[in-house]
């Protein structure tokens, strides 16, 4: 796939609104997201997700498309559409997804407040998000869209900060451009706009800066990671009604 096959919207013209501290360095975020205990973690985890589920995966908020090309190579019998706002972002993703040869795997500048604009109705099977719902403006507005997006069985599976944490909650008050998550809130938007929870579950007891852990600190952490304080994310499971 070419990067010029990339779907592409008018470019938006005030990158800050996104709070990407890495707009301008593409190749720095994706070394960021793509190693440590954290991204591996991670790609583990949605992995099994996809596996469990049918359909093709569309990921809101994409980034580099770091996670999206692991599970396009992971799965090569599916087919990936990563949407993210930052125009040299999407480029990036593309030239990647190329350079390993991925033809399953697309990626096109959006976002969640008009989907609509990028994917078609009933597209995707599952819908991943990471890090993504709490830089959104319009929560109800994006649920809806995704709501569309997805198919009338489809599974939407987020993964976002937790607030619950001090350390996590501190961070995401004090840094600029970052927010909490409010999952309460979440969940009332995506029930309104008719998503089901299904599941409710807490992630990582290490920080994304910390790149191994021995044997024995992940399996401390995999027992213990379900008690909110201490988790660093909270994952939701939702069903398209």
């Amino acid at each position: 796939m070419s990067p010029d096959a990339v779907r592409r919207e008018p470019a938006v013209t005030s990158a800050g609104r996104f709070n990407a501290g890495f707009e301008d360095v593409p190749d720095e975020y994706d070394e960021l997201r793509a190693h440590g205990h954290m991204a591996g973690r991670r790609f583990e985890h949605f992995s099994r997700v996809v596996a469990a589920s049918a359909g093709d995966v569309l990921e809101l908020g994409c980034g580099t498309g770091t996670l999206l090309r692991a599970l396009a190579a992971a799965h090569p019998d599916r087919r990936f559409h990563g949407v993210e706002p930052l125009g040299n972002y999407v480029d990036f993703a593309t030239r990647r997804a190329a350079e390993r040869g991925l033809g399953n795997v697309r990626f096109s500048q959006g976002t969640g407040e008009d989907l609509d604009a990028v994917a078609d109705a009933g597209e995707a099977g599952l819908v991943i998000t990471v890090d993504t719902l709490h830089h959104v403006f319009d929560g109800p507005r994006v649920v809806r869209q995704v709501h569309r997006a997805a198919r009338r069985d489809g599974r939407w599976v987020a993964m976002e900060p937790n607030r619950v944490h001090p350390y996590v909650w501190a961070y995401h008050v004090l840094t600029d451009g970052e927010r909490t998550f409010p999952s309460r809130r979440f969940l009332r938007h995506a029930a309104a706009a008719g998503w089901q929870l299904q599941g409710r579950s807490c992630m990582y007891l290490f920080p994304s800066g910390v790149a191994t852990v021995p044997g024995w600190a992940e399996r401390l952490e995999r027992r213990f990671e379900g008690f909110r304080p201490t988790a660093g994310a909270v994952v939701l499971d939702l069903l398209r009604r």
